[in-house]
């Protein structure tokens, strides 16, 4: 039978929970065996705060940054419509801006579908603002107004955000540009 040492930390040997010895000798001092181990304190990356918008029947969109993705997640619980009359049917969609043969801004909109595929929504026509956006974390707002939410993407190095406005499919509310 194996019995702990009367001064623990002046062994040559480690006594585990278990009772029985670690047989490696101590890292370190003969004097001192004992092992520190100390969590690295590494700053994770700030994310981007979620942007929503919620809709007077509880609807809403929420657009949220994916640190595993490295992209942006776009859900919504209702289907919408664009103010170019594009559908978006209710989901989780990855998001992303990217620009058209004509080289103009779209949202293009993706989602998984049970492991067989993408299903990717025709992209949607973003336009250029001048609306003034608050510095903050996320480049991403929404501005509720009536019956519609308009979201605001601040692009990186451009003082510029796009725009896109969203309604309620069905909704009898109209949209303007």
């Amino acid at each position: 039978m194996v019995s702990e040492p009367t001064k623990p930390w002046k062994s040559p040997y480690i006594t585990l929970s278990d009772g029985f010895p670690n047989q490696n000798p101590p890292i370190g001092s003969a004097d001192e065996a004992f092992l520190v181990v100390r969590a690295a304190s590494q700053e994770s990356p700030k994310l981007p705060k979620p942007a929503q918008c919620k809709f007077s029947d509880g609807t809403t969109i929420t657009v949220t940054y994916s640190y595993e993705r490295k992209s942006y997640l776009f859900a919504t619980d209702g289907s919408l419509v664009t103010v170019k009359g594009m559908r978006v049917p209710s989901g989780d969609y990855a998001a992303s801006l990217a620009k058209d043969s004509d080289d103009n801004w779209i949202l293009a909109l993706r989602k998984q579908i049970m492991k067989t595929g993408e299903w990717v929504l025709a992209p949607l026509p973003m336009s250029v603002t001048t609306h003034s956006l608050p510095m903050g974390d996320s480049p991403i707002s929404f501005d509720h107004t009536g019956g519609s939410c308009k979201m605001y993407w601040r692009q990186k190095n451009s003082d510029m955000p796009l725009s896109l406005e969203f309604t309620k499919e069905n909704a009898d509310m109209p949209v303007s540009d």
